[in-house]
């Protein structure tokens, strides 16, 4: 059974340093309940995973259901910042599983090196050999621009659009979307 929009919710996870995703409103207008939880200036990556293990044991023991996780990567390669990477995404895919849904996305800007869309690929690789047979799925986005400096990087609210408003607008004609 499919849950009720009101529990769904996306789950933006930034490591220090990472760049905030303009199509996080892809992800938004599906659920309309969002959580951003942010890595502190003077919080070392094994305490930020952690943090997030005991917020998504919460959100597991509740009715919301995990639409999207969605790991915004800083680029860093030391092995505490990818290890915490790893527990972050078995945290948000625990409870996804647990629901038997949601799309864990790890994503960088566009001016990630080699090095971590490789490290961000060996991850999705490896967190997919536990899904199978699931209803859950992992992709990874390089297409995260940093804004000018005159943005304020303040984001605008999400309303979705009702289905008889998306048909108005269009005119009876299909339109096609990217994901």
């Amino acid at each position: 059974m499919e849950q009720p929009d009101e529990t769904l919710i996306s789950v933006v996870v930034l490591e220090l340093g990472s760049t905030w995703p303009p199509w996080l409103a892809e992800y938004q207008a599906q659920a309309p309940n969002s959580m951003v939880i942010a890595q502190s200036s003077d919080e070392s990556s094994s305490s930020f995973a952690q943090r997030i293990n005991r917020k998504m044991d919460e959100v597991g023991a509740h009715d919301a259901a995990i639409h999207a996780g969605l790991l915004v990567s800083n680029g860093a390669l030391d092995s505490a910042t990818v290890d915490a990477r790893q527990a972050i995404c078995d945290a948000l895919l625990r409870v996804m599983l647990k629901k038997q849904r949601g799309e864990l996305v790890l994503a960088s800007d566009v001016t990630a090196g080699d090095a971590i869309r490789h490290q961000l690929f060996a991850l999705a690789g490896t967190l997919c050999d536990e899904l199978h047979g699931t209803r859950v799925s992992v992709r990874v986005r390089f297409d995260t621009i940093r804004p000018s400096p005159s943005v304020s990087g303040v984001m605008k609210s999400v309303t979705p659009v009702a289905a008889s408003e998306s048909r108005s607008e269009n005119d009876g004609h299909s339109s096609n979307s990217s994901r």
